[in-house]
């Protein structure tokens, strides 16, 4: 497995790939290919590659560097996915705690209505979680 280093910026509506390591290979002067969105970017990379370098896509890892100005796109996105990913979690978490309430609620007679007062949702909604 060979890793390919991609540096990538904007030019006007284009996502500009540069890719060092085919600089000067197979008489191209520059690794340099573009994608028209940003989900493209990984498959134009790999595409280029396999055709300058003649590897098997299977052999391709990629090291992905997005910059627009200062902004490290890369590391935003990367924050971002953690993010998301922690909130999921802390959701189901609340999720889980809350139907513990509701059930020890429920237990000790506290309405419908007050149990979603406590947990913070519709007395719908804990008719909903207490019949599960």
């Amino acid at each position: 497995m060979t890793t390919y280093r991609l540096d990538v910026y904007r030019d006007d509506r284009w996502w500009m790939i540069r890719i060092p390591q085919l600089d000067g290979v197979n008489g191209h002067d520059e690794g340099l290919t573009q994608a028209r969105t940003y989900g493209d970017i990984e498959t134009e990379a790999r595409d280029y590659i396999t055709l300058v370098a003649d590897v098997a896509p299977s052999t391709i890892d990629l090291d992905v560097h997005v910059t627009i100005d200062d902004l490290d796109v890369t590391a935003a996105e990367q924050r971002i996915t953690a993010s998301r990913k922690a909130a999921a979690v802390a959701e189901r978490e609340a999720l889980n705690d809350a139907s513990a309430t509701a059930y020890r609620l429920q237990k000790a007679g506290v309405s419908q209505r007050d149990i979603g007062e406590i947990i913070g949702v519709s007395y719908q909604r804990v008719g909903q979680i207490l019949t599960k």
